[in-house]
This record gives C-alpha cells, sequence and structure tokens, in this order.
C-alpha cells in the first residue's frame, strides 16, 4: 500500500509540474493568450473597417482600401511566425536540456552497472578463495 500512496504523490506531482511547463509555454507564445487576442481583433477590425470605409463609403479608393488591408493582412502573417519560432525556439531549449539530463543519467547508469558487475566478479572471486 505505502507503493501505491508513492506512486500517487509522484503522479500528482508530474500533473503539477505538467501544469506549470503548460502555463510557461503558454507565456512564451505556446498557446493563444489575451495579447494575441486582442491583436487579431484589432487587426481584423481594421482591416474590416478599411474595407467597409473604402467599399461602402467611397471615402478611400477601392485599390487603395485593398493595398492597406493586405498590408495589415502581412503584418499579421509577419507576427504570427514571429510567436511561432518563439514557442518552437522555448520547446526547443526545453527538450535541448531534457537530452542533456538524460544523457547524464545515462552515463551515471552505465558507471553504476560496471561498478556492480565489477562487486560482483570480486565477491564472487572472494567466495571462490575461500572455498578453496
Amino acid at each position: 500500500m505505502k507503493g501505491e500512496e508513492q506512486l500517487r504523490e509522484e503522479l500528482q506531482e508530474f500533473q503539477r509540474e505538467k501544469e506549470r511547463i503548460r502555463n510557461i509555454v503558454g507565456q512564451v507564445g505556446g498557446a493563444g493568450n489575451p495579447h494575441d487576442r486582442v491583436i487579431n481583433m484589432l487587426l481584423i477590425g481594421i482591416i474590416v473597417g478599411l474595407l467597409v470605409i473604402g467599399g461602402l463609403f467611397n471615402k478611400l479608393t477601392h485599390t487603395l482600401a485593398i493595398q492597406v488591408a493586405t498590408l495589415l493582412g502581412v503584418f499579421k502573417l509577419i507576427w504570427m511566425f514571429y510567436e511561432s519560432q518563439r514557442a518552437n525556439h522555448f520547446q526547443f531549449w526545453i527538450l535541448n536540456s531534457l537530452e542533456f539530463r538524460v544523457n547524464e543519467i545515462h552515463k551515471k547508469i552505465k558507471k553504476m552497472e560496471k561498478d556492480l558487475e565489477s562487486l560482483k566478479n570480486s565477491e564472487s572471486e572472494e567466495e571462490e578463495t575461500t572455498e578453496a
């Protein structure tokens, strides 16, 4: 029963750590945060406003309204690429750190296996000499 309690505690710790990492990645740009939504709505509003002003009210020429709306669309794409690259860079950094840690642990385990094997060999040699 004690083993089950320990596993549950480890699972709860894992869930807390997963939620903490999810929040960090969300802040970097991995998930949609309110800041991005505001920018999206602002750009969409400006684009629609330009098209309405240019198309319905004839305050701007049609080509100018479409050109400015296209320019704002390009700015939006640039913003999306930037945010995506930030998130990808952060995720790469996390994965790189994890790989480094796993490699460290792997080296320690290999060393421990060698030490254990040499310890077993030395114990078996001692038993053979005491038997003889």
